[in-house]
């Protein structure tokens, strides 16, 4: 046995017997023992609703974390919310549910689009991942009062589910193969047109949203000077006269600013970039490529 077989074995030896390595955290038994304890516990505080409301309502997931932490105090409680989802959806609960919440949620669906692409976007993760972690869900719940502050989190938080489950934020081709060194940045019109050095000259996309969901989306080689004349009278009349219309209280501007130096300099690239954000998000000021 040469030296390199011996170093092999021996480095394999010291990942399955370190308390702390990702072999030991995967062995059957551990598995099984969190998957038993995640299923006692949801049994436990579920109060008759479904693994999902269980993670959406928060005095249930409180619940929930609480007593599988009993029993696995080194736990991560996004890692627990997020195992509860998948042993739902592989029919591993086997737990009866007696209640739902028929409430419609609809009204919510544009704040949670904005909200869940911006975390998406920023943060490069799902919607699941957002809404099972404590921190990300957190972050979450600001961009939604970002949004709207009388927002009601849980139906914005059930309706960016509902989103998911029909396949509604998939994340969009080039968003996914083309970051540039992209920096998202969400800022209000008031704060702009009190100060527009808030906004970066560098090439980008913009977005105007409200709490109706997106109005337009548009592209530039220097974010500052194109929305500072947008702002002054936009070239879209629809949108000039909707910005005429309101207080701008609740308009927002998202900006997806890239690295001078990178692709994102060419036209046709921030061209294709904005096509398809336009295609995925339907904004309602621009015309459909």
């Amino acid at each position: 046995m040469n030296f390199s077989q011996r170093f092999v074995i021996v480095l394999t030896a010291i990942l399955w017997l370190s308390p702390n390595s990702l072999c030991a955290q995967q062995t059957p038994t551990s598995k099984l023992k969190m998957r038993t304890v995640i299923k006692e516990a949801f049994a436990q505080t579920h109060d008759g609703w479904s693994a999902d409301e269980v993670v959406l309502k928060d005095d249930l997931n409180q619940m929930f974390i609480g007593a599988c932490l009993q029993k696995l105090p080194d736990a991560e409680p996004g890692d627990l919310n997020w195992r509860l989802l998948n042993m739902r959806k592989a029919g591993l609960l086997n737990v009866p549910t007696t209640r739902s919440d028929r409430k419609s949620v609809a009204s919510w669906t544009p704040i949670a689009e904005i909200a869940a692409r911006s975390m998406i976007d920023q943060h490069k993760v799902s919607i699941d991942r957002i809404l099972t972690s404590p921190k990300l869900r957190q972050c979450f719940n600001a961009a939604a009062l970002e949004i709207d502050p009388n927002a009601d989190l849980y139906s914005v938080r059930k309706s960016a589910l509902g989103l998911r489950k029909q396949r509604r934020l998939k994340p969009e081709l080039i968003a996914r193969i083309a970051d540039w060194g992209r920096a998202v940045s969400t800022h209000s019109v008031k704060s702009i047109r009190a100060d527009g050095r808030v906004l970066p000259e560098a090439p980008g996309i913009y977005i105007f949203r409200d709490t109706t969901g997106y109005l337009y989306i548009g592209q530039s080689e220097n974010l500052r000077s194109r929305l500072k004349e947008h702002l002054d009278a936009s070239s879209n009349f629809s949108l000039s006269a909707y910005l005429a219309d309101r207080q701008h209280d609740d308009i927002t501007i998202e900006i997806h600013a890239f690295a001078v130096d990178s692709r994102a300099k060419e036209t046709m690239i921030r061209r294709a970039y904005e096509s398809e954000l336009i295609a995925s998000r339907k904004p309602r000021f621009n015309i459909q490529p």
